[in-house]
């Protein structure tokens, strides 16, 4: 494979859209773990209380 049509292939639009849904996969995942952690505090807060 030449060095060009690497280069070509890294360029395309199907590059970039794989770039887009790989950062927002990315981003989906942290705000998932975020979420799940804000609910275990939450619900271990609650527990302690009572």
């Amino acid at each position: 494979m030449e060095l060009s049509s690497l280069v070509n292939v890294l360029n395309s639009p199907l590059m970039d859209e794989f770039l887009i849904w790989s950062v927002a996969a990315v981003a989906g995942t942290v705000g998932v773990v975020a979420l799940v952690n804000a609910l275990d505090m939450f619900l271990d807060a609650e527990t302690e209380t009572h």
